[in-house]
């Protein structure tokens, strides 16, 4: 199963017996290739439907072969900075968020996230201890060389330690206003004014 975000809304990716519908949602079932999806998306983002489901009988191989064809992919690499069991968290354009960024050219997603953290964060010698589930959204492109096209992006997300004393300092260039520390008992807090791709991991966290 795979989840999407397109702003608040999310379109899930799953075989029919791993859905157990809990409140209205629209299904489709008839999407077999790169034209069919783009077509069906168009639609989408023009009504006000919250929740999709695209039912496939294997869904990995719909999601990497069919649906992201229908896309142009970003990758990015943020991380969940650890320090005596407090979270790390930036405050950006009035939300809640972690600090992520696109890989650039050359670069592992491990390095990626080691240095996006670095720059938007203004800490040192964080260590990554574990990989954790990737999160994909989809948005449209404000870049020159890119205007108007959708983007799918997967954040690529890991886990950090850090044990140094200094809090770090917000790189304002990006828009980061502040950043918290938040202990495990106050991520209610944060899931109350992010974006709804990052739930579910911070929900990895929460007490």
């Amino acid at each position: 199963m795979y989840e999407v975000f397109f702003n608040d809304r999310k379109i899930t990716i799953a075989a029919k017996r791993e859905i157990t519908l809990i409140k209205p949602t629209q299904i489709i079932d008839n999407l077999a290739n790169r034209n069919d999806v783009q077509s069906w998306f168009i639609r989408f983002i023009k009504d006000n439907i919250e929740e999709v489901i695209l039912l496939h009988p294997v869904p990995e191989h719909f999601f990497l072969n069919i649906f992201q064809s229908a896309f142009y992919p970003v990758p990015a690499a943020g991380g969940i900075v650890i320090r005596k069991n407090k979270l790390l968290f930036i405050f950006r354009n009035k939300k809640w968020d972690l600090p992520k960024g696109k890989i650039d050219v050359g670069e592992s997603n491990r390095e990626a996230a080691l240095r996006e953290v670095e720059e938007e964060c203004g800490i040192l010698d964080h260590k990554i201890t574990k990989q954790l589930p990737s999160t994909f959204h989809i948005f449209q492109s404000p870049y020159e060389k890119l205007k108007g096209q959708w983007i799918l992006k997967q954040t690529f997300w890991f886990e950090m330690d850090y044990s140094g004393i200094e809090n770090g300092n917000p790189q304002l260039e990006e828009n980061i206003t502040e950043i918290r520390w938040f202990d495990r008992n106050e991520l209610d807090k944060i899931v109350g004014n992010t974006y709804a791709n990052l739930k579910s991991i911070i929900s990895l966290y929460r007490v």
